[in-house]
C-alpha cells in the first residue's frame, strides 16, 4: 500500500482558473496492484472563465500528459458559480482520468497563454521512507529503530539499554559455563554497516553497536560477521532488502556451528554442490518504493529447508516455533536458535549443520521453559544490530506472543511423532499444546 501525498503550490501572484482535484485526496491510501493495472485517477474541475484556453497537463519524469477537460459537472456550476447549469458555457469543465505513473513525483499544472502554471505537486510514497544509496541501493530510513541515527551516532546506547545488555550479557555467558550448553550470540549487521560504500552516511564510533561490542564478555561466543561478510566472494546483502543474501546466510551458519563445536570452517563447508538460479526481486525495501525496485538475487534451487520442517506453528514473526530434521546433518545434535527474521535464510544450511534445528522467534529474547523441554545441545541467541539499542531479556516466555497471536499449530503431515526420536515427538507435543 502507498500513500498519495499532495500539495498545493501558491499561485496568488499569476492568475489562474478556479480549479479543485477532488481525487485523489491527501494522503488517499491506493495499492501496487491498481496502480499497475489501471493507473492513478485524477479527477476534478477546472474553471476557465477568460477568454484564452487552457490545458491542464500532467508532468512525470519526461513525459507530458494532457488531460482533457470536458466532463459534465453541473454539481459545480451550481454550487461554485452559483448558477442554473442547464445549457451553461462551463457546464463541461471537469474532468476524470487515469494515469499510469512512471515515477513517484508528479505535477499538475496548467499551460496557459504559452507558458507553464504549477497547480499542485504529489508524491506516491510507503509506510516507510527509503533512502537510496549509490547504484540503487537501498537502505532503511524512517524506520522505528531509527537506523540512520544509531549508524551515524545521534542515537546512542542509553545507560539503562547498557545496564540491562551487561545483565543479559553476564546471564547468558553465566549459564553456558553453569548448564555445560555451548552457547552463541549472533549479531546480524545492519548492510550498511558491510556496504558502507554504497551508503550516503558516514559511520560513527559512537554507534550504539560499538559501545555493545564493549560489554561482550571475552568468554561469550560472539559472532558480528562485519569483516567476514565483507569479504565473501559472492554479494552478501540484498540490494533492495534490508536481509542477507543466502550466501551472506551460509556464511553465518558455518560461523555459528564453528563457534558451538569444535570443528573448522572447512570442515563445515559441505554446500559446494549447491546450486543457484538469478531471480529477480523486490525485497523488503524494493516493494516500498514507487515505482517497486527489483534487482537480481540468487536463489536456491538445489535444497530447501521446508523438506526437513517437521512442525510448524505458522505465527507471524514473534512466537513463531518452527522445527526442523535431518538425519544425515554434519553434527549430530540438537541446535536452538531464539533468533529474528535473519535467521529464517540461515535454515537452508543450519538444517543440514545439525540433526535437529529448533527456531523460536524472539529476537533473542531467551525462553528457560522452552530450553527444558527441547534439552538442546547448543543455543544461539540471534539478534539484528538495529535491534540493539533495546536489550533482549534472559527470562521471556514465549506463550505470551503465542496467546496474542491466536493461531492454531500444526505438525507437518509428511511426518508422524512415531517415526521421529522420542526426544523431539515430546517436544513436538509440547509446541502443538502451547500453540493452540
Amino acid at each position: 500500500m502507498y500513500s498519495i501525498i499532495t500539495q498545493r503550490v501558491d499561485s496568488s501572484n499569476v492568475s489562474v482558473p478556479r480549479w479543485h482535484l477532488d481525487y485523489p485526496s491527501n494522503e488517499k491510501s491506493v495499492d501496487n496492484a491498481e496502480l499497475s493495472r489501471d493507473g492513478l485517477l485524477f479527477q476534478g474541475w477546472v474553471l476557465n472563465e477568460e477568454s484564452s484556453s487552457a490545458s491542464l497537463v500532467i508532468l512525470n519524469g519526461n513525459e507530458v500528459l494532457q488531460i482533457p477537460i470536458s466532463r459534465s459537472r453541473p454539481d459545480v456550476v451550481k454550487r461554485v458559480l452559483k448558477e442554473e447549469p442547464e445549457n451553461h458555457p462551463l457546464l463541461h469543465c471537469g474532468f476524470s482520468e487515469r494515469v499510469k505513473l512512471k515515477h513517484s513525483e508528479f505535477t499538475l499544472g496548467l499551460i496557459q497563454d504559452g507558458k507553464f502554471v504549477e497547480l499542485m505537486n504529489g508524491s506516491i510514497e510507503g509506510k516507510f521512507q527509503i533512502l537510496e544509496g549509490k547504484d540503487g541501493w537501498l537502505f532503511l530510513d524512517n524506520d522505528t529503530n531509527k537506523s540512520i541515527e544509531q549508524y551515524t551516532g545521534k542515537l546512542k546506547l542509553s545507560r539503562t539499554a547498557q545496564a540491562e545488555w551487561k545483565e543479559y550479557l553476564v546471564s547468558l555467558d553465566d549459564f553456558s559455563h553453569s548448564s555445560g550448553t555451548s552457547v552463541c550470540l549472533l549479531i546480524a549487521p545492519s548492510k550498511e554497516m558491510v556496504y558502507e560504500e554504497y551508503y550516503p552516511h558516514r559511520f560513527s564510533k559512537k554507534a550504539p553497536i560499538q559501545k555493545l561490542k564493549e560489554l561482550i564478555p571475552k568468554s561469550l561466543n560472539f559472532i558480528l560477521p562485519i569483516e567476514e561478510l565483507r569479504n565473501l566472494e559472492q554479494r552478501s546483502f540484498r540490494v533492495c532488502d534490508t536481509h542477507w543474501t543466502l550466501h551472506g546466510a551460509r556464511l553465518a551458519a558455518q560461523l555459528v556451528a564453528s563457534k558451538l563445536s569444535s570443528k573448522s570452517m572447512e570442515e563445515l563447508d559441505v554446500f559446494a554442490n549447491d546450486t543457484y538460479q538469478n531471480r529477480k526481486s523486490w525485497g523488503d525495501l524494493g516493494s516500498k518504493v514507487y515505482p517497486p525496485q527489483q534487482h537480481e538475487e540468487e536463489s536456491l534451487t538445489s535444497f530447501n529447508y521446508r523438506r526437513c520442517v517437521i512442525f510448524d506453528n505458522n505465527i507471524d514473526n514473534f512466537g513463531r516455533i518452527i522445527v526442523m530434521y535431518h538425519q544425515h546433518a554434519v553434527i549430530d545434535e540438537t541446535l536452538l536458535v531464539f533468533g529474528s527474521s535473519s535467521s529464517y535464510t540461515m535454515f537452508h544450511y543450519l538444517c543440514r549443520l545439525y540433526t535437529s534445528v529448533v527456531f523460536i522467534h524472539t529476537a533473542g529474547n531467551v525462553d528457560h521453559k522452552i530450553i527444558d523441554v527441547v534439552k538442546p545441545n547448543c543455543i544461539c541467541v540471534q539478534t539484528n544490530a538495529r535491534f540493539v539499542v533495546k536489550a533482549p531479556k534472559f527470562n521471556d516466555t514465549v506463550v505470551n506472543y503465542i496467546e496474542k497471536k491466536k493461531e492454531q499449530g500444526r505438525l507437518d503431515e509428511s511426518f508422524t511423532a512415531e517415526a521421529l526420536p522420542s526426544g523431539i515427538a515430546r517436544y513436538i507435543e509440547y509446541f502443538k499444546k502451547i500453540s493452540v
